[in-house]
């Protein structure tokens, strides 16, 4: 029996690191313990799941920031309790526990899910001395991992690199998609789920869609998620006479967010960057054509799945979501690819196996 430790900053249901850990604790042959850096009530934690009983133990570190000596004096603790491997998914706490695991003499594989330009100074400072520390250096992208600094590159050892996209659950999404009822209506359904940051640019997105309600004025544009430019896009969509037209649906469950994905006839996602984009693929999934910004990212995932735009043009951005509501040939093309492209490339299962063999290379090359 492997016995596995994964070091995360928080445990939530929505979380993608979590979310897959949760599948490999199914896998025959291995035991798997969650540490949480910030967690600190077992019985607060939202770990709600839909068709799972949660089937790992949660060790709640109970830190307050990244330097909390007394949590990372449990974990260390916790890393005396024979685990065979010890897995990383972030930047500062992934470091830490690199050294620690390292001490230890237990092998590490780390997860880099952040485009290495992102990362501050101190980010990079922290992350890039411990890297090497790794037994397999994971990137969720092609993109991801060619993000490397120059002097990351010089610590490395590149047989130690691998690439593991993300995975999403499509059978998951594949029930909450037949199972939700369409509405019978004209109504054009634009689509969007991220954070409410800058680099999302959703302000754009909204420009975008005053241009397509001038041409299908009862069209509907859903944001799904929260966070501090709620506002701002508030007041945008106030400012442009679209508050008819435009949904602020805040924080909601992933079934409700499959629903309107199921409800919808495009996902658009205008970021500046991305690590991966899991939400774009949740879409593809449920058979969404995605509109995206021409970036590298999306270049790798959404491909044929969707038409991509320069972000920074939201005239362009329009053009791409009235391309495919006024061209239903195209639109049937690119969402069957949006559809195939998900479930054979990026499913949770292909993801959770290539995870799993990385485990078991890493123990037979450290017997």
């Amino acid at each position: 029996m492997t016995r596995l430790l994964v070091l995360l900053n928080n445990i939530d249901h929505t979380s993608i690191p979590f979310e897959t850990t949760l599948r490999i604790a199914e896998k025959d042959g291995i035991e798997v313990t969650i540490a949480s850096l910030y967690d600190d009530d077992l019985a607060d934690l939202n770990v709600k799941r839909c068709d799972r009983e949660l089937s790992v133990e949660i060790l709640t570190l109970g830190g307050d920031s990244r330097l909390d000596r007394m949590a990372w004096s449990a974990f260390r603790r916790a890393l005396k309790n024979q685990y065979d491997i010890v897995h990383t998914h972030h930047n500062f706490s992934g470091s830490v526990a690199r050294v620690l695991s390292n001490l230890e003499g237990i092998p590490v594989v780390n997860t880099e899910h952040r485009d290495h330009g992102s990362f501050s100074p101190l980010q990079n400072v922290v992350n890039a001395p411990t890297l090497p520390l790794a037994d397999r250096i994971v990137s969720n992208s092609q993109v991801t991992q060619n993000s490397f600094r120059w002097y990351e590159r010089l610590l490395i050892d590149h047989d130690k690199l691998e690439i593991v996209h993300n995975g999403v659950d499509t059978e998951r999404i594949e029930k909450v998609i037949s199972d939700t009822k369409n509405p019978e209506d004209d109504t054009l359904r634009v689509c969007t789920a991220a954070r409410m940051v800058p680099v999302k640019n959703q302000s754009a997105l909204v420009r975008a869609f005053d241009s397509v309600v001038d041409q299908h004025p009862n069209s509907e544009l859903i944001f799904l998620g929260d966070g501090p430019l709620r506002g701002d896009l508030e007041q945008l969509t106030n400012d442009l006479k679209l508050t008819d037209n435009v949904q602020f649906s805040g924080e909601v469950s992933r079934e409700r967010v499959y629903e309107v994905f199921a409800q919808s006839d495009v996902f658009a996602i205008p970021s500046h960057a991305e690590g991966f984009c899991v939400a774009a693929v949740e879409a593809m999934a449920s058979g969404l054509p995605v509109v995206a910004s021409d970036i590298p990212i999306f270049h790798e995932v959404v491909k044929d799945g969707g038409v991509l735009a320069d972000q920074t043009n939201p005239e362009e951005v329009a053009r791409a979501i009235l391309e495919l509501k006024e061209n239903e040939g195209k639109y049937q093309k690119v969402s069957t690819s949006a559809k195939q492209r998900a479930t054979t490339k990026f499913s949770l299962d292909k993801c959770v196996d290539a995870y799993y063999e990385i485990y078991k290379d890493v123990l037979e090359e450290n017997k």
